[in-house]
């Protein structure tokens, strides 16, 4: 029944409801402190943590 359909003049919609969102520009709010955090951790390669194999 969907494809008997006539929906040549219909308009695509993004969200059902007519809304507008307000975006706000990125902004940084915290330092990058991964350095800082990482020289605590027992294995770090890469800017990554090193954990241990759970799953064999």
């Amino acid at each position: 029944q969907l494809h008997e359909s006539v929906t040549d003049d219909i308009e695509p919609m993004a969200h059902p409801q007519d809304i507008s969102l307000r975006l706000r520009e990125d902004q940084v709010t915290e330092d990058d402190e991964r350095d800082l955090f990482q020289e605590c951790a027992p294995a770090v390669e890469s800017g990554l943590y090193l954990v241990p194999r759970v799953i064999e």
